[in-house]
Parts: structure tokens; sequence; C-alpha cells
């Protein structure tokens, strides 16, 4: 439970139009999920907009936040992905004050609403591991300011120096072809979605509906949301679909064959990608989550994204906030239930 009052500190929350928080935020980096095209993908997906909010100190934005409507186990929870986007100082006291004006709004506009999830840098006591999926809070970005292929790839480590050009090689000696193909048709579209079937299969996780990745190209547009495919014999066998807000560029999803890996297609993707956004002017290409102490889960994951960068990059870790903590209490309860059920059932 946080010891921060309302009336504590001067900063206010404002509820504001995707005009006024946009001029707000203005040309500092903001993740696409805080734009206002995201809106569009969202409606999509049958999720509508709670609000959108500044907080401010003395009329002057210190952060932008955009929160959607979700539910998990039939319970209503609303989601800052990657929100706040923070303008000034971003310290313990001012994330902790945040969040007691967040569950006050929350409470007196919508009171069914059981928790509210948001990122944080700092922990607290009012914060939860999440009850559902899971965050990162460490990516890794391949810095693509120097634009020249062989510059980007000269402040890589040097594993991942070898592995691009060594990638790039091997993928044009066995025939593969790279291109955007940000609009091709939804019958093409489903053949590409096969890879990520094949991916979720060999990996373990189970993917997405095509419509989910097929909505977020269209509802995001080519100026948001891209689709960089490699093929072989015309078979589509690994692909990347990209967000771009300004100069930065995020590797969103991502998918590749068993048989690509025999001709390093996935690498050989990344690299092209990163070269493509780089001679365009962006300025860094997030992979997208690393593992860390809070998410060992990521692991894997994140020893084929370290060779591209140096050092990983902090990022602010998504967190539960409670505004009914009885309630959310008995959800955390029973979701530990049904995971034990399941396996001494050994599903």
């Amino acid at each position: 439970m946080s010891t921060v009052r309302a009336d504590e500190r001067p900063e206010v929350l404002r509820r504001v139009t995707a005009k006024e928080m946009r001029i707000a935020i203005g040309c500092t980096p903001t993740p696409v999920e805080q734009t206002e095209a995201w809106q569009a993908f969202e409606a999509t997906q049958s999720r509508s907009l709670f609000g959108r909010y500044l907080y401010e100190c003395e009329g002057k934005p210190v952060a932008a936040l955009a929160l959607y409507r979700y539910e998990v186990a039939g319970r209503p929870f609303v989601w800052a992905k990657h929100g706040p986007v923070w303008l000034k100082e971003q310290s313990p006291a001012r994330e902790a004050h945040l969040r007691v004006l967040l569950r006050q709004e929350v409470h007196r506009r919508e009171p069914r609403v059981v928790f509210i999830r948001m990122h944080a840098r700092y922990r607290a006591l009012d914060t939860r591991e999440l009850l559902s999926t899971i965050a990162y809070d460490r990516t890794y970005v391949i810095d693509l300011r120097p634009r020249d292929p062989d510059k980007i790839a000269e402040i890589m480590p040097k594993d991942g120096r070898r592995a691009v050009k060594r990638a790039q090689r091997v993928a044009e000696a066995a025939g593969c072809v790279i291109a955007e193909e940000t609009g091709l048709d939804r019958q093409a579209f489903e053949e590409v979605y096969e890879v990520m079937v094949a991916t979720a299969v060999r990996d373990g996780f189970r993917p997405h509906p095509s419509r989910v990745y097929w909505d977020m190209l269209q509802s995001l547009g080519p100026s948001h949301a891209r689709l960089f495919v490699l093929r072989r014999d015309g078979v589509a066998h690994a692909w990347d679909l990209v967000t771009v807000v300004g100069r930065h560029a995020t590797a969103y999803y991502g998918a590749s064959s068993d048989e690509s890996r025999t001709f390093r297609g996935a690498e050989a993707l990344d690299w092209f990608v990163a070269r493509t956004l780089a001679a365009e002017g962006c300025e860094g290409l997030d992979l997208m989550g690393a593992d860390s102490a809070r998410v060992p889960e990521l692991y894997g994951v994140g020893q084929y994204k370290k060779r591209y960068a140096r050092h990983p990059t902090e990022v602010d870790g998504a967190w539960d906030v409670p505004v009914h903590r009885l309630l959310y209490a008995a959800m955390v309860r029973a979701r530990r239930l049904r995971g034990s059920l399941r396996r001494r059932l050994g599903a």
C-alpha cells in the first residue's frame, strides 16, 4: 500500500484529448502503444480507450499516458502499455503519487475495474508482479546512428559483428531474398503467418491468431507498422513485424522456420531490417525484450539479442497496481490454484 497521499504533492492528473497529449509529448521518444495510432489497433481487438492523461506540475506536463480497457478471467482492468511517457524527472515519489491519482480516477469513473497495469522504474509497496503475461525491464537496441552498415557492425560486440556478416553471406549463397512486404494481401499474409505457427510449436508458446498481426499491420498503417520477409525459392522462412515512431523502430514480432536455421535466416533478416531502417534515418532498432532477474523466462532470446549491442538498455517494467486489493488478491490465489491443478494433471 502506497504511503503517498494525493494532497501531499503539487502535481495533478488531468484528462486530455489526443491532440493535447501529442503536443505535450512533442519530440520525446514515445512507444507506439502510447501514440494516437495505437487506438485504431486496440479497436480492432474490441478494446476501447479508457482515457488519456497528463500528470502536471503548475501547468507543465511531467508525464503522459493512455490507458485501454482489458479483461482477465472475466474481470476488467486498464492497461497503459509502455506508459507513462515521462517528460520531466522520474522519481520514486512521483511514480507513487501518479499511481495514487490514477487509482482514484479509475475508481471514480469505473468502480468495477480491479487493477491498473502500467510501467514503473521503481518497485513499491503498491505494485505487484503481473497476474498474467510477462513483461521485460531490459532490452537490446541496435544502434543505427552510424548509418553505414560497416560502421553499425563495428560497434556491435565481436560475435555479433561476425554473426551478421556471416548470416548475410550464407543467406545470399542459399538463394534467399529479403524484401519489405508491408502491402501484401490477406491471402499472402496467411502463408507468412504459418511461419509463426511453426515457431510457436518449436519454442513452446501460443501464437496470436493471424488476425491480430494482420489487424496491427492494417490499423497502424505503413507509416507505423512494416513487414519484412525472407524467402527461399518463393517460400517464406522468416519475418519481422516492425513498428516505427519517428526515428525509433521496434522489432515487435518475429518468426522463423526450422529450415531457416540452416541458412541463418533470422539473423540475415534482422540485419537487413537494421540496414534498411538505418538508411531511412532511424536511430535505433529495439529488439524488444531480454532476460533479467525479474524475467528469467527470456534468457534464451536474450542470448540471441545480446550479440547486437554492447550493453542492455534498461526500460520500465510492467506492474499491476490493485484498485480493489482484496479482489485482486483473490484473483491471484485463484490463478495459483489453477496452475497447481494443471501441474498435478500433467497439463
